[in-house]
């Protein structure tokens, strides 16, 4: 894969020998990638943004600071794309990291291929789970819907046309970028936030991965649109 400009890798990191192997790893697929600034906190992160002006954020998890409602900060998530890396994949850390906006999950365990790929995927546009990630994510998926009954379909009757038309965007695209799905549209970005924000205050979600698996609970069909590719990638 060849790239007309190299993808700008901001580091946050605090452990030195970690730090160094990221550095190393990226560093050596110039000029694919490079690193841009390494950072040790969020906020030095979210400072160095508008300097190093970086594509993706690489964070380690532990060192993310959610609002109240557990996202990350908007300029994390819509200013450039944002990979968290896992000291464990415990259940708890996964729902978390997952529901936080991020656009991809890594852990300590995988393989320096896998974070280049995840690198590249994430930078595309994509979802990044890895296959142990997204096992654990099947395995909690599959354990809440034993545990609550399906939603009720009132909440996506209660969606304009065009809130609909949005909704099933959002579906058969999966992961795609608020940029790709709104061009698709024919409509800005700023409208489809605006679009997002009313559909999840009336069907009670959080993120457009919660009004994913809201409508597969509730055996939704979305209308097929041209161009509504995507996928989540799994190693």
């Amino acid at each position: 894969m060849s790239f007309q400009q190299p993808i700008r890798v901001l580091l946050v990191e605090s452990h030195q020998l970690m730090l160094w192997a990221l550095c190393k790893l990226i560093s050596s697929h110039r000029p694919m990638m490079d690193v841009v600034s390494v950072v040790a906190t969020q906020d030095d992160a979210i400072d160095r943004l508008s300097i190093a002006t970086p594509d993706l954020v690489l964070m380690r998890f532990e060192l993310a600071r959610m609002d109240g409602q557990g996202r990350l900060p908007d300029v994390l998530i819509n200013g450039c794309r944002t990979l968290l890396l896992l000291d464990d994949a415990g259940a708890d850390k996964l729902e978390r990291s997952v529901r936080c906006g991020a656009h991809g999950v890594l852990t300590r365990k995988s393989s320096a291929e896998e974070v280049i790929k995840a690198i590249e995927k994430t930078h595309a546009g994509d979802l990044w789970f890895g296959r142990e990630t997204a096992n654990l994510i099947l395995s909690e998926i599959r354990r809440a819907s034993k545990q609550e009954a399906a939603p009720s379909a009132t909440g996506l009757e209660r969606l304009t046309p065009r809130e609909r038309k949005v909704l099933d965007a959002v579906i058969l695209g999966r992961s795609r970028p608020n940029k790709t799905l709104a061009r698709q549209l024919f409509i800005s970005e700023s409208t489809l936030r605006n679009h997002l924000s009313s559909i999840y205050q009336k069907l009670g979600v959080c993120n457009r991965l919660d009004l994913y698996m809201y409508a597969q609970n509730c055996g939704y069909a979305p209308q097929p649109a041209p161009g509504a590719l995507a996928g989540v990638h799994a190693a």
